[in-house]
């Protein structure tokens, strides 16, 4: 509840509950304030003139008149409550230990509307041990399902709250089945969705690495080729031009090398000045870092070593450019046309060697503590009946998705047939390396209810538990539950989503007063 709600309610719950305390003839709660001030004459005082803005006897309602309110109380003007009875502005003071009336805005061992023991008898008669009790459905108002939803949320594992139903026979009439739990030594295998993937460690894309237009494509998809081979030409002037830069500074290292030659032997003679030498010396570097600057800028082109020596033994300053596969395997994507404009980074082909391939997995976030790198795996495809594929958990990521709660990893796996195709989907299945003895449950018996599991323990035939349980792996129909059972208990199997709407129909409104 809210403030705005708590505030509106406040003196409405105050009217009914001093009316249902007059109304019965028994003497109002003392820990309910408004009652402080009602005497052994409250009768008399009821046929009285009323308050109007609170339908309360004005002998009696301290909200409006400020003379009957307790001179050692502090006054909350804003909510028209004593300061140590207001939560809104002193939240602290609540007691976390006493169950609240969200309908009337009290605590439950305040409530006589929904406890209307609670007015003309001593409070321990309509208590368990000294705990409140839900008389409705015969448990405690702590442990009652019905009434107080919102204690789900901080069940610990192995606890949990009742649901009772309205009599022994409906739970059979709902077809509610029970049965103990399996025990069961766990050597299963975790099985979770994949997706078959080109092996990137042996992919490429290919691209021009200078701009042109392509003269001549010589490879199609489907095609196999070795690395090396010519899949298309391409026409770059910035190619020509490169070219003539090289044999340019090619010439000129040829020429700055004899200069340094016959200065060196000047110098010998002591014809020539050691200041000449040097200068020599110089030009001959800086001729030999251009011719190998503009080398290198022909091979960053994708020209090969001997590529680049028959441009300096044929002199050709050819605008041609070979574009070559990078790896071996097969084309599988092509997107060359001769006469087209293309530019660096452009994808050409797509080239991927067929006889491996990647698993994306995803492994739910509760299994992934079953899956380790180097584990076998085996993959089915419902489109390739027959077809199986096996190999190797490589990588396990570090994160869960948080849409899917799903972690991603990878499997390379061998496709010597070459049946497998990116794309295709399929389950992995992984035979788990953690062995132990669980309790096995039908998966239809756990419900979820924010975001937590629960198993319904029968105790009686109208009296269920909702509990609060841990899950461990799942093997085919069954899952394990590693904490919050015990092989005796007799857990809901069959129509196990019955429970769950009778105990979550309180949250609709159809609690423990129905009036």
């Amino acid at each position: 509840m809210n403030q705005i709600q708590l505030i509106k309610a406040v003196p409405m719950a105050l009217a009914l509950l001093v009316f249902a305390a007059w109304g019965c003839g028994g003497d109002p709660s003392p820990e309910f304030p408004l009652q402080e001030h009602v005497d052994g004459d409250s009768h008399q005082k009821v046929k009285g003139a009323r308050c109007a803005s609170h339908d309360l006897p004005d002998t009696v309602c301290f909200i409006c008149n400020p003379g009957l309110r307790d001179s050692g109380r502090l006054w909350c003007a804003e909510h028209d409550r004593y300061e140590d009875r207001c939560f809104v502005c002193h939240p602290e003071l609540e007691d976390p230990e006493r169950l609240w009336c969200s309908e009337h805005s009290l605590y439950e061992d305040e409530c006589t509307l929904c406890h209307p023991e609670l007015r003309d008898a001593p409070r321990q008669r309509a208590s368990v041990g000294g705990e409140l009790e839900c008389r409705e459905h015969g448990v405690l108002e702590k442990e009652c399902g019905i009434c107080h939803p919102e204690l789900a949320a901080a069940l610990g594992l192995g606890s949990g709250l009742m649901i009772r139903f309205e009599s022994a026979r409906s739970a059979a009439k709902a077809g509610v089945e029970t049965a103990r739990p399996v025990v069961a030594s766990d050597h299963s295998e975790v099985a979770f969705l994949a997706r078959v993937t080109w092996d990137q460690n042996h992919f490429a894309s290919v691209t021009p690495l200078a701009g042109g237009v392509l003269r001549h494509v010589a490879a199609d998809v489907g095609q196999s080729v070795s690395r090396g081979d010519r899949l298309a030409t391409l026409t770059s002037p910035e190619v020509a031009r490169s070219k003539s830069e090289y044999l340019s500074a090619r010439a000129e290292e040829k020429l700055r090398r004899t200069v340094l030659a016959r200065e060196q032997e000047l110098v010998a003679q002591s014809i020539s000045a050691q200041q000449e030498l040097d200068q020599a010396r110089a030009e001959y570097e800086i001729a030999r870092n251009a011719t190998a600057m503009t080398r290198q800028r022909l091979l960053n082109f994708g020209l090969t070593e001997r590529a680049v020596l028959l441009v300096e033994e044929t002199g050709s300053t050819s605008s041609e450019l070979d574009i070559l596969a990078p790896l071996a395997g097969t084309i599988v994507d092509r997107h060359a046309v001769p006469g087209e404009a293309v530019e660096p980074g452009d994808a050409l082909f797509k080239i991927a060697r067929l006889s491996s391939m990647w698993l994306e997995l995803s492994i739910p976030e509760r299994e992934v503590s079953l899956v380790s790198v180097g584990q076998s795996v085996s993959a089915t495809f419902d489109a390739q009946p027959g077809l199986q594929a096996t190999g190797r958990v490589t990588w396990i990521g570090s994160s869960v998705d948080e849409q899917s709660r799903m972690v991603k990893g990878r499997a390379v796996v061998a496709n010597p047939d070459l049946l497998l195709r990116h794309g295709m989907f399929g389950r992995a299945r992984i035979r788990s390396e953690l062995a132990s003895d669980g309790l096995f449950v039908p998966v239809g018996a756990v419900q979820h209810i924010d975001d937590r599991a629960f198993v319904f323990v029968r105790l009686a035939d109208d009296l269920f538990e909702l509990r609060r349980v841990s899950l461990g792996v799942k093997n085919g129909a069954k899952i394990a539950i590693m904490t919050g059972l015990d092989p005796k208990d007799e857990i809901v199997v069959a129509h196990s989503f019955t429970l769950k709407s009778e105990f979550l129909k309180s949250r609709l409104g159809a609690g423990c007063v129905d009036e």
